[in-house]
């Protein structure tokens, strides 16, 4: 059923393309479609300040991220408002996007235009799009389906070279997609004293000693991320104070509601899972600990990848006993684990995918 209603709505969208296929692209016009707003709010910023005509299509929830920002056209997300959506991506003279998205399946691209993939992750070590297992390869319609959307893209911004080798894998990338301009999103890190503000914000806190930051990823259906027991781990190690911040679509009352940069900030150690937040903690030098008490069932359904099998098993944790036995003996993924994931990543990134952009502009 959901594939029929997915198919329909492709449909609807293809012929509201023939609505404004003589809207003519307007040069200064950039439309943003915002999921994730820690990846694009950078190069909204950015563009707003050189003097584009901007449109933000994004939840009301995402809304907050953007009112302090004038001259910018905010679309609620949502099907009651796809005519407006559809108005605004043809006048577009670039359209930036930080996930997958249904409508770019159906809709009709201008030749004068560019659709630039962010993703919402500095790295994979989970599968996704035709890697997924979820995705059932052997049906052709699902897979047409899927196809149109990934084929939509015509650049992807990556930090390093294990990103482009998932891009080719999960989306079809070839290397002349490939923006090696480093991740916007990353900046902010590469320009901090790390060490400084960890204490600032442990001060900030009120805490004292280590801080643990527990951040697993997404499980499907909205399956509860196992939690880890706080008394419990608080009481077997004093030193620690453990901060926990679930995926938001089952996030609870108990947990921490510091934002995520502050947190991979504060941490002195990451204990993620199958998450690419690992990866992002890695630049700034934080170790990880891998609590993977549903590895073989989460490979089974969604698939891990080649570099979460590269991760020696002396990192991993199994049960909540284990993960503070290997916290009480140090052991912990070094960050150079993943040193090659931020080849790209740099104090400039932002400066060098707004030039890319600029030159997008251009053509």
């Amino acid at each position: 059923m959901r594939q029929i209603i997915k198919k329909l709505y492709i449909i609807i969208i293809s012929l509201l393309n023939m609505i404004y296929r003589k809207k003519k692209v307007k040069s200064d016009h950039i439309v943003v479609m915002m999921t994730f707003a820690e990846d694009v709010l950078p190069i909204i910023e950015a563009l707003n300040r050189k003097g584009y005509k901007l449109t933000v299509i994004s939840t009301e929830q995402n809304r907050k991220y953007i009112e302090h920002i004038e001259h910018i056209v905010y679309l609620p997300a949502g099907n009651k408002q796809v005519f407006k959506h559809i108005k605004a991506l043809s006048s577009a003279k670039v359209i930036v996007i930080d996930t997958y998205y249904l409508i770019m399946g159906g809709f009709k691209k201008k030749k004068q235009q560019t659709v630039l993939q962010t993703w919402h992750a500095t790295g994979a070590l989970k599968n996704f799009g035709f890697t997924d297992r979820q995705v059932d390869l052997s049906n052709n319609k699902i897979v047409q389906q899927y196809k149109k959307v990934y084929d939509a893209t015509d650049k992807y911004i990556i930090g390093g070279e294990p990103m482009a080798n998932c891009f080719k894998e999960s989306f079809g990338a070839n290397e002349k997609q490939f923006l090696r301009t480093g991740l916007p999103r990353l900046v902010p890190y590469t320009r901090l004293n790390v060490e400084q503000r960890q204490q600032e914000l442990k001060q900030q806190y009120g805490i004292n000693g280590k801080v643990a930051v527990y951040v697993p990823t997404y499980r499907e259906h909205k399956q509860a991320n196992r939690q880890i027991d706080k008394q419990k781990f608080e009481t077997e190690l004093p030193e620690y104070t453990l901060l926990s911040k679930l995926h938001p679509s089952i996030a609870t009352e108990q947990q921490t509601t510091i934002n995520l940069q502050s947190l991979m900030i504060l941490a002195d150690v990451i204990i993620s899972d199958y998450s690419s937040l690992a990866i992002e903690a890695s630049i700034l030098k934080k170790p990880t600990i891998f609590y993977v008490y549903d590895e073989a069932d989460y490979n089974l359904a969604r698939g891990l990848n080649a570099f979460y099998e590269k991760i020696p098993e002396i990192y991993k944790a199994y049960s909540e006993d284990e993960l503070m036995h290997k916290l009480q003996e140090n052991n912990f993924a070094p960050a150079t684990l993943f040193e090659a994931w931020h080849e790209y990543n740099a104090k400039n990134s932002l400066t060098n995918i707004i030039n890319e952009i600029e030159k997008m502009v251009e053509k």
